[in-house]
């Protein structure tokens, strides 16, 4: 019986985490988001890090 009710819980437990993680990452920067926007032309959605050259 209780396996039954394991699975449940560790999927609540795994989307709450996944949600404090949201919030604090939002919280971190500074509640803007102006700092998640994304400039298409230079920069794709599969590119999480950028190289700058002055």
């Amino acid at each position: 019986m209780k396996s039954k009710l394991l699975l449940p819980k560790v999927a609540t437990y795994l989307i709450g985490a996944g949600i404090l993680l949201m919030m604090l990452g939002y919280a971190l920067s500074g509640f803007s988001t102006d700092r998640y926007r994304m400039d298409y032309e230079d920069r794709h959605w599969y590119n999480v890090v950028g190289f700058y050259v002055d």
